[in-house]
Order: structure tokens, then C-alpha cells, then sequence
């Protein structure tokens, strides 16, 4: 946790019960991902509440190198009728209530999922490797191995991370089957670099890897699916609007450093692609130094989406290819020129935003008039999806001791 959460404790502790109140500006970073589940319900309690809050901006001074941070600010106080305010810029808004993430909006804390909560696919980190390096390949090693091993371009996949997959950098990897093995074993580069995996992983302190070179012909954990999918980069700058999601066919192995969506359907790729989704991911997916940290647990299983209808699907499924035609207009760009906010083509912008229209058109028919009053409606969503699925686990629960 951020250091100032332990002067926000302390303070909260001095302020109970008198007549008091106290405010602190710190970042931005104590509201969002996991650092809310981890001090804000030791903050809030039927005494202590957010009085008001100054949603994030960004804090510049006079001095030399100065580097702007991102803050906010929030006072607390002892649990009143009188009136809580946020502000944001040079607006001031009257709240019901100001949660943790400093919205107009119940005090729900957006916690970890094993399980997405609305009816998507698993989603998973990409295959791991721990191979010292020697099964995969940069472009120049592919083309030497395919050219004096025309037989070894059966054993070659594309391989991509969050990294290889914005920055347009091409990687490759050995992808060889248990029944392939004799075969591939016959030609002699890819034989040494399987020999040089064994011997980094008997050299291994840790068991589990040592166990690895049994296999070494194989990546150390194997996730891949022959199926279409879809790419989240684990990180992704902060002034990208949207970030670089990609839709991948079965031939390319998608690494541990991206996520990975497997038996992908383009609707799918609407939704995480959507403005929508990301808002989300920036209010509770937490942050890494400044980029956005894309996460399982907390970004997707945790997004809120209706049920929708075959016809929904088919629509949103529309709105993709254009902005995929919309990529191929541009080949001789790497997702992170297309997604650079002073750089992203004009088509491309214009189809994301016809998609956002899209997706929004699937929680309700009425605009959202900006990002807080889609942060404040998804997290109303997300308390009544939960509250679901609570009470169908506990009835599920009680049939099987029925039973």
C-alpha cells in the first residue's frame, strides 16, 4: 500500500467521535485496483465516511524537473446528514454517498474473481516458456532455421506478448507436439536448442522446473488452445484511450506476459475492446507506475455485462470487423502509432466510437453523458450481480446438502 494510507488510518482513528474532520491530497493510486480492497474497509465503518473528494487531476509545481503526479483529494468525517460533495475541474456535484472510488455510488468494494461474473469465456494468462531462451526465435534465427531446414517450418509458430503485439515486434517459438518429437528431433538446430532447454532447467534451484526437463521440448506451462482469441497486454500506457486488444488465429502462441481469451467470439472482443470496459479497468484495475495493469481477477471477471440477445451479438459483431478493416488500412503501423492518441487514424477513432455507441446500447438506450456516469452505473450493475449470484451460490449450496 501507498505510504499515505497509514496517515489516512491514523487519522480516522483521531477524528472518532469529535467533531472533526480531516482531508489529505495524495495519489490517485489508494482508489483504485487492489489497494482499495486492502485499506478502504478499514477506513469506512458505521462511524467514519467520505465527506468529500476532488476526483483525479494532475498536481504540477514551480519546481525545476518538475514531474506531474496524478492526485486526489478526500476529507473524512464522522457519519452525518449534512451534505457530500465530489469535484471534478471546476464542476461541484452533490452525492448521496462517495465509495471508495470516489464515486456518486454505493460503498461496494470491487474484489477478486476466480469466475467471470457475467456469461464470458475463461480468460487466462498466455503459455510460459521457462526455457533460458532457447525455443524461441527472433526473425532473423526463423528465416536461417527455415532456410537450411525446410522440414523445421512445421514446428515454428508466431509467438506474441503484450510487448510484441503493440510494438509490432516478430517473434517466433519451436510449438513441437509429443508425437512430433522424433521427427523434429532429426534436425540438428532444433535438436540443440531442446538439449540446451534440458540443461537450463536441470540447473534449475527449483524443483518444479527441474521436473520441467523431463519435457524440454515443450514450453514449461502450456495454455494454448487451437481456437481463435483474443490479446489483452498486461500493461498498457496511460494516454491511450483504448487499449491495443488484438484477435489472433490458432497459429500464434500468445505469451504469460498478455492475457489470453481462448474460443473467442467477436462480441467479446466488442465488449473488452468498448469504452465501457475501459473505464472500468481504470478505476478498479489499479495501475503499474502509470500505465494501466490489465488483471484477470479484478478487470475482467469482474465486469459487469448484461445478458444479450443472438441479434446483439451479431450487431456488435459488425462494429468489430469495421474497426479491423479499419487496422488494415493501415499495415505499415504497429498498434502502439494506431492507438497513440496523436496518431490514431481518424477512420479508426470513428469506428471505436460507433462500437462504444454499440455497447452502451446493450445496458440501456439512453446516452451516458460521460465516463463518471458510466463508472457510477456499472458499479450499480455490478452490486445487484453479485447480490445474484451470492444468493444462487447459497441455494446451490443448499440443494447439495439436501441431496
Amino acid at each position: 500500500m501507498d505510504y499515505i494510507t497509514s496517515w489516512f488510518y491514523k487519522a480516522k482513528d483521531y477524528i472518532r467521535d469529535y467533531n472533526s474532520k480531516v482531508a489529505f491530497v495524495t495519489t490517485n493510486s489508494i482508489c483504485q485496483g487492489e489497494q482499495v480492497v486492502l485499506i478502504w474497509p478499514h477506513l469506512l465503518s458505521e462511524q467514519i465516511e467520505i465527506d468529500f473528494a476532488y476526483q483525479s487531476f494532475k498536481w504540477t509545481n514551480n519546481a525545476k524537473g518538475n514531474a506531474g503526479v496524478t492526485v486526489i483529494i478526500v476529507g473524512l468525517r464522522n457519519v452525518s446528514n449534512k451534505p457530500k460533495y465530489l469535484f471534478k475541474e471546476n464542476l461541484r456535484k452533490l452525492a448521496k454517498n462517495i465509495n471508495p472510488y470516489l464515486l456518486d455510488s454505493a460503498n461496494v468494494i470491487v474484489t477478486g474473481r476466480s469466475k467471470p461474473l457475467s456469461k464470458f469465456p475463461k480468460i487466462s494468462f498466455g503459455s510460459m516458456a521457462n526455457d533460458g531462451g532457447h525455443l524461441l526465435l527472433n526473425e532473423k534465427e526463423k528465416r536461417i532455421l527455415d532456410s537450411q531446414n525446410p522440414n523445421s517450418i512445421k514446428y515454428i509458430k508466431q509467438f506474441s506478448g503484450g510487448a510484441e503485439y503493440v510494438r509490432g515486434i516478430k517473434k517466433y517459438c519451436l510449438w513441437i507436439e509429443d508425437d512430433d518429437l522424433k521427427e523434429a528431433y532429426k534436425i540438428k538446430p532444433i535438436q540443440e536448442r531442446i538439449d540446451k532447454v534440458e540443461i537450463h532447467r536441470l540447473n534449475s534451484k527449483r524443483k518444479a522446473t527441474q521436473v520441467l526437463a523431463e519435457t524440454p521440448h515443450q514450453f514449461g506451462e502450456i495454455r494454448h488452445q487451437n481456437t481463435d482469441s483474443i490479446i489483452i497486454p498486461a500493461t498498457s500506457s496511460e494516454r491511450r484511450e483504448y487499449i491495443p486488444i488484438g484477435f489472433l488465429n490458432e497459429d500464434t502462441i500468445i505469451s504469460n506476459s498478455a492475457m489470453a481469451i481462448y474460443h473467442a467470439q467477436p462480441w467479446l472482443f466488442a465488449v473488452v475492446t468498448s469504452r465501457m470496459h475501459m473505464v472500468w479497468v481504470r478505476s478498479v484495475g489499479g495501475k503499474l507506475k502509470t500505465d494501466y495493469r490489465y488483471s484477470a481477477k479484478l478487470c475482467y471477471n469482474t465486469f459487469p455485462f448484461p445478458d444479450i440477445t443472438t441479434k446483439q451479438k451479431e450487431n456488435l459483431n459488425l462494429y468489430v470487423f469495421a474497426i479491423l478493416d479499419e487496422r488494415a488500412k493501415h499495415p505499415g503501423k504497429t498498434m502502439a502509432q494506431l492507438y497513440n492518441p496523436d496518431t490514431m487514424p481518424k477512420g479508426l477513432k470513428q469506428a471505436h466510437q460507433k462500437l462504444d455507441e454499440a455497447v452502451e446500447k446493450c445496458y440501456r438506450l439512453q446516452p451516458f453523458k460521460n465516463d463518471t456516469e458510466r463508472l457510477e452505473y456499472l458499479f450499480k450493475l455490478y452490486e445487484e450481480m453479485t447480490k445474484k449470484d451470492t444468493l444462487f451460490a447459497k441455494q446451490k449450496k443448499s440443494r447439495k446438502r439436501k441431496k
